[in-house]
């Protein structure tokens, strides 16, 4: 080793040579860095030229229009039939009379069995060539009214273009009446003494800083990973597999100074990747070889000061990104076991990001701590000069703070004691999480099975479905989860399953655990409602519809027991039965989160699902008991179903009341909104601590 080299720290000397042996792959290279940049002015280009070769195809394509307009007048059906003769090229066809009223009737009819006959009798009216059929019948709304209906198959280009093609004639046909019924009775029309002009006020530098405000994140996250993801797989799992990275563990250095190393190769290639590719967008779009998606023409650029804002914005961004792809290529233990992670990884890390394309979501203090959604939304707004500095610093401090902690796992995976002194083979290590690895599958089978079998029984019947749900798929599917584990660890099914008597204390933390609880899911669903609007199908609590119809005592055995007593029987008994005894706790915890909130098949209620599943499973883990934590589902859950319920203990303090009144009593909701009610989750935290005894 020279004089020289031996000033130089070790993570420069790792840097350098990842540096280098990146660079002499140079096919590689090429392919990830430059192509991309220069692919974006032929796929400008080819796109515009598709686009137009297929609005001229279609433009020549004859459209076979059948139609019936015996229930109107005869001056709309002469003039009709010349409208829709100049809309060529088209072939217009007159069906017998009364053929448009047979159709209606079955429309009217509104079930699924005459739909299918309306189909069939739309279709051998106009033949199996033709393209729509249009008639004309009475109003059933307003007296006096024709109504013209089109019936066009959706799943061809040629129908919905003779549907355009109808329409336009219809449109102009409505004008025509409108215009001579003005003049025929004020002369005129009215509407035509004043005119509106719509005015924008921004500039086109800010229509496009707010249309790359929206697209440039998403963009930014998938041209990272693509041009990261063979730079980080050559540095760690392709390493790892030649064999090289133990050679390198050997010697006297940290493994922070080489994980620091090898992450700056991978950074410098993503960040060459992004500025390339940025650069040969932006050049395009300047020069007016395309537009990019809703940007109506606009080529401007963005004000400059915004621009460096909004990379200092981005920085973060690449740090964490570039940091969990070493993370999951540092896990992988050979190069085509980590190109099966990359597929996945992006997709997870593309749905934050489209969180800054969705106009309603605003950026607050919450959202900005979110990883990729916080930056992704302070880089929308200062791109179109509305960030604020809370939000925006919290962002930026969020996402470095992630990407530390990312990094410091990166280097508990190159710990050279653990990586070299182990004795345990691949085969031997995985024999060893049997039990976990088992668990997880037939937890996501059961995700699975309830959002397919379950769904499918719900949708014949809302109630009767989601009881075959709780009570015949949940349990068979614990019995066959629980039953492998309770073979390979000698013990009877009600053991394995955690069904033992509890402690008194841990019964009582779970009551005030869930009234806590609750609590928050009001606040969450009251924050949600401006972040992101629960449908109309989806009451406030988070509850269908359909079920608001039962009474209070259907509601709590149908919404509240069955779940509290089937999901926790297959979540927290038989899956977590399985994780426990290969995964660390906060491992369990985490997957118990993740299944639990994605059982439920709801972005609304993603959250608090998942805030119960984690909840749960600690509560197991440490009652070491299943029904501490059925109570507390049961709990919460017969909460938030009878929130409308009284409690006649519980009386509003009104001074409107006249001393002869009796004061009203408060609904569970009321009682909920007391501000001691969060405060009970202090003492169920201390009732937990204290352990059961063995």
């Amino acid at each position: 080793m020279s004089r020289h080299s031996k000033t130089i720290k070790p993570w420069k000397l790792v840097f350098h040579t990842e540096l280098l042996g990146l660079l002499r792959d140079r096919r590689a290279m090429f392919a990830g860095l430059i192509l991309p940049a220069l692919l974006y002015p032929f796929m400008f280009l080819g796109q515009g030229w598709l686009g137009k070769i297929a609005e001229e195809t279609l433009n020549t394509q004859e459209v076979h229009v059948a139609m019936d307009l015996s229930a109107a007048s005869p001056q709309v059906q002469g003039r009709l039939a010349e409208l829709l003769a100049l809309q060529i090229p088209i072939q217009v066809d007159s069906l017998p009379p009364g053929s448009g009223a047979s159709i209606d009737a079955l429309v009217q009819e509104a079930t699924p069995d005459a739909w299918q006959r309306e189909r069939e009798l739309a279709i051998s009216l106009i033949g199996t060539d033709g393209h729509l059929v249009l008639y004309a019948v009475p109003d059933p709304v307003v007296a006096d009214r024709t109504l013209f209906r089109l019936h066009f198959d959706g799943a061809r280009e040629t129908s919905r273009e003779a549907r355009k093609r109808t329409n336009r004639a219809l449109s102009q046909l409505s004008d025509e009446l409108r215009s001579e019924f003005m003049s025929e009775q004020f002369g005129g029309d009215p509407a035509q003494a004043f005119v509106s002009e719509d005015l924008d006020l921004a500039s086109e530098e800010d229509l496009s800083g707010a249309l790359l405000g929206k697209l440039l994140p998403l963009i930014a996250v998938l041209v990272l990973l693509s041009g990261g993801s063979y730079a980080a797989l050559a540095a760690f799992a392709g390493e790892r597999e030649s064999g090289t990275l133990e050679t390198l563990l050997v010697q006297p250095v940290e493994s922070i100074a080489i994980v620091r190393g090898k992450f700056l190769a991978v950074l410098s290639t993503s960040l060459a990747t992004l500025v390339l590719n940025t650069m040969s967008l932006l050049l395009c779009v300047a020069l007016g070889l395309g537009d990019l998606p809703g940007g109506g023409g606009a080529a401007a650029t963005p004000q400059a000061l915004r621009v460096l804002l909004g990379g200092l914005i981005l920085i973060p961004v690449c740090l964490f990104l570039v940091s969990v792809l070493c993370l999951v290529c540092g896990k992988a233990r050979s190069f085509r076991e980590g190109q099966h992670y990359i597929l996945p990884l992006s997709l997870v890390m593309l749905l934050p990001a489209a969180v800054a394309m969705q106009p309603d979501v605003q950026l607050d203090a919450f959202l900005a701590c979110i990883p990729i959604a916080g930056p992704a939304l302070a880089f929308r707004e200062a791109m179109v000069g509305n960030l604020s500095f809370l939000p925006g610093f919290l962002a930026v401090f969020s996402t470095l703070l992630y990407s530390t902690l990312v990094l410091r796992r990166v280097g508990g995976l190159l710990d050279a004691e653990k990586i070299l002194g182990s004795e345990a083979g691949d085969e031997e290590l995985k024999q060893r999480r049997v039990q976990s690895r088992s668990a997880l599958t037939w937890g996501w089978a059961g995700v699975l099975s309830v959002y397919l079998v379950g769904g499918l029984l719900q949708s014949v019947h809302p109630i009767g479905g989601l009881a075959a749900t709780l009570w015949l798929l949940l349990p068979f599917l614990t019995w066959a989860c629980v039953r492998r584990t309770a073979e390979r660890s000698g013990e009877s099914l009600p053991v394995a399953l955690g069904l033992r008597l509890p402690a008194i204390h841990h019964l009582v933390g779970a009551l005030l655990a869930a009234a806590a609880l609750a609590r928050f899911a009001t606040v969450w669903i009251a924050w949600q409602q401006k972040v992101m609007p629960l449908p109309s199908s989806i009451t406030s609590a988070g509850l269908p519809t359909q079920f608001t119809e039962l009474s209070p005592l259907l509601m709590f055995l149908a919404l509240a027991l069955s779940p509290g007593i089937c999901e926790e029987l297959f979540f927290r008994g038989a899956v977590l039965s399985g994780l426990k005894r290969d995964l660390k706790a906060w491992k369990v915890v985490a997957w118990q989160a993740l299944l639990f909130g994605a059982v439920h098949a709801s972005i609304y209620r993603f959250a608090p699902t998942a805030l119960i599943g984690g909840l749960a499973a600690i509560i197991t883990l440490r009652s070491r008991s299943l029904f501490p934590a059925m109570l507390l589902h049961i709990t919460y859950n017969g909460v938030l179903v009878l929130g409308q319920q009284t409690l006649p203990f519980f009386v509003k303090d009104s001074p409107d009341l006249l001393p002869s009144e009796a004061p009203p009593a408060m609904t569970l909701e009321e009682v909920l909104n007391l501000p001691w009610v969060p405060w009970l989750a202090i003492p169920a935290l201390v009732l937990f601590a204290i352990p059961r005894r063995r």
